[in-house]
């Protein structure tokens, strides 16, 4: 008996190109198998496939939202593809911008913005020291003529800095917690503003213990926080400083 998730289960596949190891196709097919016979490629797609005999990969299994996936793998090959269809679909692919938000649309469970700045207020407790050290090392740098820097250099300044090479081994830094490090040192030492190049992210909700939030920050030294595009990057993630 066909249950209603083998129903809807779709397989996204890539083509690779032998000679090159690039991906220069991907594809959707319902179910959970895929074979030569099942294939209804574009005809750019069946030129290139018929002079190099391109090898089949299966990249994906989804239950539900096989537009999405079928989106989120093309925007990772997109710039070695033979077409470019998956641009037609401009609404589901500005989403990919955001890792969260594509897991949400696919029906996934993701942790709430709330929960990362619980993790990230969590540890900033539990290592008080390491954001002092990171604020003096900041002060230092700017002093010291630097113009921008970020969260890894100035941890990399306390780590080798000092006569105890090895002292800050002892903490153990998630990535994800550089984006809101850059925001709380700025609001800090506001002369630090325009030091961090920061794109959009969920730390842009930062709220300090004594209440003061990054937004209204951001609003009263717009003029001087240095902000840049989000660049047109090959994975989805989100954490930028």
């Amino acid at each position: 008996m066909t249950t209603e998730t083998s129903k809807n289960q779709h397989t996204i596949f890539a083509l690779i190109n032998p000679l090159t190891q690039r991906v220069f196709h991907v594809g959707c097919v319902r179910g959970s198998e895929v074979n030569e016979q099942q294939l209804l490629l574009p005809i750019a797609v069946r030129a290139v496939a018929e002079d190099i005999s391109p090898q089949l990969v299966i990249l994906q299994t989804v239950d539900s939202a096989p537009l999405f996936a079928w989106v989120k793998w093309s925007k990772r090959f997109r710039r070695d593809l033979v077409t470019t269809d998956w641009r037609e679909f401009s609404a589901q692919s500005d989403t990919l911008t955001n890792s969260n938000r594509v897991k949400r649309a696919m029906g996934e469970k993701v942790p709430s913005d709330a929960l990362y700045q619980e993790k990230f207020h969590e540890f900033d407790r539990e290592n008080a020291e390491l954001f002092k050290e990171m604020l003096c090392t900041a002060q230092r740098l700017k002093a010291s003529g630097r113009h921008i820097f970020g969260v890894d250099l100035i941890l990399e300044e306390i780590r080798w800095g000092g006569s105890d090479t090895n002292h800050t081994d002892r903490f153990k830094i998630n990535d994800l917690h550089a984006a809101f490090y850059a925001r709380k040192l700025q609001m800090e030492d506001p002369s630090l503003c325009g030091l961090f190049a920061m794109r959009g992210s969920i730390a842009d909700n930062l709220v300090l213990s004594d209440g003061r939030t990054w937004q209204d920050f951001a609003k009263e030294h717009s003029g001087a926080l240095r902000f840049v595009e989000t660049p047109d990057a090959d994975d989805d993630t989100d954490w930028s400083y």
